[in-house]
């Protein structure tokens, strides 16, 4: 029997619907009896939520580095990453990002071309040599990425947001390093 895939969904929040493509991509990681994490954020994580929801999948577990969990839809077990932060921005909010891009096999996120937080989700996913799926809402296409280059290539045409990313990916590292915090550590309930 094949191993059971742990899969990071993830995305921008300016997205609160899947597409049709990537609703396709969920049944078949369903149906394989894949497990799910996905964070806390109004847009695509609450999308991604209520897809699961609706299909009745129940293994999932909903992260969150806020000092609430936002949204839980399914009423799953939800995991808290401390970002050492006390202020409310993008940076405490990647800090379950990076736990979860850590965690996965794969990913699955949808972009709009503009979130520098969502890219930085995938490169993440990437630079750990796993495979992304990237929905490119602008575009209307879900393409899949198993390394490197095939993802630096394809954000050529985004060269601007891809630094973005980037910088903010090597800055939310540099921060977790600084904190001494080394994740494969931290306890998580899974499941």
């Amino acid at each position: 029997m094949p191993k059971k895939q742990l899969v990071f969904l993830s995305g921008t929040r300016k997205v609160e619907r899947l597409p049709g493509e990537v609703t396709e991509l969920l049944e078949e990681f369903i149906a394989s009896g894949d497990k799910f994490i996905v964070g806390d954020a109004p847009g695509s994580d609450k999308a991604f939520q209520r897809y699961l929801v609706k299909q009745r999948v129940n293994k999932v577990v909903v992260y969150s580095s806020a000092s609430h969990v936002r949204n839980n839809l399914g009423n799953w077990p939800s995991q808290f990453v401390d970002s050492g932060l006390k202020t409310k921005t993008n940076a405490m909010h990647a800090a379950k990002d990076r736990r979860m891009a850590q965690l996965c096999d794969l990913s699955i996120a949808i972009w709009d071309g503009q979130s520098a937080g969502t890219l930085a989700n995938v490169l993440d996913v990437i630079d750990q040599g796993k495979t992304a799926f990237l929905y490119n809402y602008l575009e209307h296409e879900l393409v899949k990425f198993d390394n490197q280059d095939s993802l630096l290539a394809y954000l050529d045409a985004f060269a601007e947001i891809r630094e973005m990313a980037q910088k903010r990916l090597k800055r939310d590292r540099k921060r977790r390093k600084k904190q001494g915090v080394n994740q494969s550590q931290c306890p998580d309930t899974l499941f």
